[in-house]
């Protein structure tokens, strides 16, 4: 799967999710229930079973890619939120993603660069607790991709 400028911001996140979903381990897969995604595109409106991993986009920028054209250069920046039980847990899957977002820059066909998408920068890593010790503990990573000289 290639990134289109046409379905920009679906095949981005698809790809993302698609390539988490397959190369992260979910510590619960053998609990998981049925209708329990542990990697989506948003938070979900139903009951979760935790630890989940959610992506969204943040923000797209475009600038002209120089002067008498209309290509384009695209940023994306995409939030990945880790939710977890527990700080152990938590920190276990956001070293899991960091790594495999790092590790698939450059690989031949399947990815990132081969799908369009350049310049991985990891803007940010915040971590959000919630009170007490039963509270969920999420990170929330920021990270950025260079689309470029689309038409």
């Amino acid at each position: 799967m290639v990134v289109e400028k046409a379905t920009l911001l679906k095949d981005v996140l698809f790809f993302i999710k698609s390539d988490l979903s397959n190369n992260i381990t979910d510590p619960i897969s053998s609990n998981r229930p049925s209708k329990s995604s542990f990697v989506m595109t948003s938070y979900p409106s139903r009951p979760v079973n935790y630890p989940i991993i959610t992506i969204k986009t943040l923000n797209v920028k475009a600038i002209r890619a120089g002067m008498q054209t209309t290509a384009q250069d695209i940023t994306i920046n995409l939030e990945i939120r880790i939710w977890a039980r527990n700080t152990k847990e938590r920190d276990e899957l956001f070293d899991s993603v960091f790594n495999r977002l790092d590790s698939i820059q450059f690989t031949s066909s399947t990815g990132s660069t081969a799908n369009n998408l350049h310049d991985l920068t990891i803007g940010s890593a915040v971590e959000v607790t919630e009170e007490g010790d039963k509270g969920i503990k999420s990170k929330v990573i920021e990270i950025t991709y260079k689309f470029y000289n689309t038409t």
